[in-house]
């Protein structure tokens, strides 16, 4: 059949424009409208399937969603009244505010406030009223304009309280229902507690609506009326499970819902098919072309290769080769014709890369050697740092024992001069006095803590720096001898042999810091000696004598022989037994050494003894030097040609054993506590003094030194007197820096303790005409 004429023209344009899609453009529009086609015809077969299928399964599934939503609903409501009864009860038994409220002026009891507070349980509004044992309110929570008790719930709370029996029951106000409930304060259904009248009851009433939490469900009660289901809608009924106390009910909640859901389905089934069906569509489209350009990927990417070459040139670009197709088989050869490209490139560029190559060898190997020498500068900068703070701190620890070993040496001091001077003045007081014994012991005691106090004294000196060595010419023979003179007898004593082997060494050295080099390591030998011998001796060697003092003791274990030149160190005496030492002695050998560039060493085997070496380097000498020995003085007298001393000391009991010491040596004593002090006393005197003896320290930051000043200025223009008189400073400082300051100063230093017969042998040089005699 023919079509008719004037059908040609629309059929003619559609075919031009089918003809249009699908056989020009690119290939992966043109498959997307193919497949687009395809959709279309598929979405209307699956729609109308689809659409059949599900009226039929909707209608039952909505009738099984009704009838799960009011079973879940009804649990729901269960468990919001048994939370309701329950709080109730326990509230209705709590007797503390059951007898409270019962009492004369039960209204103004503290617990009112937590009844008010009451006002919702599990967010169920509720008023309730707490009564009597006939009824009659006592105390409420607060009425509310909608909810409320009515003389009607009163009235039936009485009947309940004259039964003595909890009741329930659902009750209309106005066009509400209202579940209204007495508690006694009893067991469910049993007598009040101890089978008499109850005490009150609690009368509590909350709304039916507001235990459904479901807008289209409500309770109601069994046998009461039931509004009719309206058209074009069903109901669901469900039996409340509750607690024995609201059984008598019959509480059933009803739930109603639209009873066809085939209006619901056309309203949003159709458009949600519609939408979906043009969404498939539009997903159709697109994802058949994003398929298509998938397809032809290879070809395109095959165009923008060739088009990159012929602009840039070629730097080695490969084809990608997806599967084994036409097009892939075009991109294999397109690579083959790439890689004989590449091969011509490859040997131009070989040479350039190996230059590059030595380039960066050269270039990683500079940075390398400049980052070593950085990491070794920085490091050497931080152990200088660290070596910089390690000397600060050590410095600050020394300064401050220094310090504290200075305080507390002048404070011991001046106590201890006190004694010294009272004690010698008592026993010249005492003579053959049977007490005499007495202090014979403290002056034991007292030159035991002297001892103490001069150690640490030339610990100090030596760390101040104002011991300067006097060398001379010493022969080492006659220091030997003295010493064995002198530890002879004591080591006899112990039950020990000491001798010194004989010497004809002479050196130049200081004779006094050398001989108390010896004296202390023999001192040290002998404290730790309990059976053998100690050997003193020395030894030539090319560099000079080794004066070595060997015993037979108990040893020192290797790892204590650095630590035992520190100061009161000592490794067996932990109860610090002053028979023992005071662990100073090898600490003034090793500072002494160290002024004088000796060294010392040590070598010990515990349990078989020591051997303590002083190292002097030099030549030795021909010519042998005498040193003198040291002689003796005691407290001595003088006739009475009297001389004048002036003491000038802030400490009472000091000026005071000096002034007795001086004065039963015949002289007149001016004490004094100050320079102006002083000065008066001169002044009304009339006098010049022979002896000054002046503190260091005294009182409100006054120097003694001042104070001699002072002494000195008023003898040349008060007393008109050009002769000075020997001036004495006496310290029991230990600090470095105030013992130079004393030593700077020219005038005669003596360091607290000193003795009577130091005293004695001022008193004789201030005035060497006076005769003096031995006093016992």
């Amino acid at each position: 059949m023919t079509p008719k004429p004037h059908l040609l023209s629309p059929l003619r344009a559609v075919q031009r424009l089918f003809t249009r899609l699908f056989t020009r453009g690119r290939l992966a529009r043109r498959f997307a409208f193919v497949s687009l086609m395809l959709g279309v015809v598929l979405a209307v077969l699956i729609g109308a399937s689809l659409y059949l299928v599900s009226s039929r399964h909707l209608a039952r599934q909505h009738y099984g969603n009704v009838q799960a939503n009011a079973a879940l609903v009804a649990r729901q409501t269960e468990g919001l009244l048994t939370t309701l009864v329950n709080t109730m009860r326990d509230l209705a038994d709590n007797r503390e505010l059951a007898r409270a409220l019962a009492e004369p002026g039960g209204k103004d009891t503290p617990l009112l406030p937590f009844l008010r507070s009451v006002g919702q349980i599990a967010s169920v509004p509720v008023v309730l009223v707490f009564t009597n044992a006939e009824g009659k309110p006592l105390a409420d929570n607060g009425q509310r304009a909608d909810l409320r008790m009515t003389p009607a719930d009163l009235a039936w709370l009485e009947r309940a309280v004259a039964a003595r029996q909890s009741a329930v029951a659902v009750v209309k106000d106005g066009a509400r229902l209202f579940l209204l409930a007495a508690d006694l304060p009893a067991a469910e259904g049993g007598a009040p507690l101890g089978g008499a009248p109850p005490s009150g009851a609690l009368l509590y009433k909350a709304p039916l609506s507001a235990l459904v939490l479901h807008p289209e469900a409500t309770l109601i009660q069994a046998g009461a009326a039931v509004p009719p289901v309206p058209a074009g809608r069903m109901a669901v009924e469900t039996p409340l499970r509750v607690s024995d106390r609201l059984a008598p009910l019959g509480l059933v909640l009803r739930l109603e819902a639209s009873s066809v859901p085939t209006a619901a389905f056309l309203s949003w089934v159709l458009p949600a098919y519609g939408l979906v069906a043009l969404a498939s569509l539009v997903g159709i489209y697109f994802g058949s072309r994003a398929v298509g350009s998938h397809m032809t990927r290879s070809l395109r990417e095959l165009e923008r290769l060739a088009g990159t070459i012929v602009s840039h040139g070629f730097i080695g670009q490969r084809a990608r080769v997806r599967g084994d197709d036409e097009v892939a088989g075009l991109a294999t050869t397109f690579n083959a014709m790439l890689d004989h490209i590449a091969a011509i490139q490859r040997e131009r560029d070989l040479r350039a890369a190996e230059e590059i190559t030595i380039q960066r060898t050269f270039a990683e190997r500079a940075g390398q050697a400049r980052a070593e020498a950085e990491d070794a500068k920085t490091e050497a900068e931080r152990a200088r740092q660290e070596a910089i703070m390690a000397l600060m701190v050590a410095e600050r620890a020394n300064a401050a024992k220094t310090h504290f070993l200075a305080a507390a040496s002048h404070d011991l001091r001046q106590p201890v001069q006190s004694l010294v001077l009272l004690t010698a003045a008592l026993a010249v007081r005492l003579g053959d006095h049977p007490a005499s014994s007495l202090v014979g012991k403290i002056e034991a005691s007292i030159n035991a803590l002297c001892r103490l106090l001069d150690a640490i004294l030339d610990m100090s000196k030596l760390d101040a720096g104002v011991v300067s060595p006097s060398v001379q010419t010493v022969s080492l023979g006659a220091i030997f001898q003295r010493l064995e003179d002198e530890y002879r007898l004591r080591a006899a004593e112990k039950g020990i042999r000491f001798r010194a082997a004989p010497t004809s060494v002479t050196l130049s050295a200081d004779p006094a810091l050398l001989e108390r080099i010896i004296r202390n390591l023999v001192e040290n030998a002998l404290r730790y000696t309990d059976q053998g011998r100690i050997v003193l001796g020395c030894r030539r060697s090319a560099e000079g004598v080794r004066v070595q003092v060997l015993d037979t003791g108990i040893g020192i274990p290797a790892e204590h022989l650095e630590r035992i030149f520190h100061e009161f160190y000592q490794i067996a005496n932990p109860a610090r037994d002053r028979g023992k030492g005071l662990g100073l002695g090898l600490a003034i050998v090793d500072r002494l050494a160290r002024l004088l560039k000796y060294r010392v060493e040590v070598a010990s085997t515990p349990g078989k003894g020591s051997c303590f070496t002083v190292r002097i380097d030099g030549p030795t000498l021909d010519r042998v030097a005498v040193l003198p020995l040291p002689g003796s003085g005691g407290l001595t007298g003088v006739d009475r040609t009297v001389g004048l001393a002036l003491v000038i000391d802030d400490d009472p009991l000091v000026r005071e054993g000096l002034t007795l010491l001086i004065e039963q040596c015949g002289w007149r004593v001016l004490a004094c506590d100050g320079a102006s002090a002083a000065v008066r006393a001169l002044t009304i005197a009339r006098r010049s003094p022979d002896l000054v003896i002046a503190d260091l320290r005294l009182a409100a930051g006054e120097s003694g030194l001042d104070a001699i000043g002072a002494v000195e200025r008023t003898i040349r223009t008060v007393l008109k007197n050009p002769r000075l008189p020997l001036c004495v400073v006496l310290t029991g400082d230990t600090a470095p820096e105030r013992i130079t300051d004393a030593k700077a100063s020219g005038h005669r230093i003596l360091h607290k303790p000193i003795a009577a017969k130091e005293i004695a042998a001022l008193l004789s040089e201030a005035l060497p005409t006076l005769p003096i005699a031995a006093r016992s």
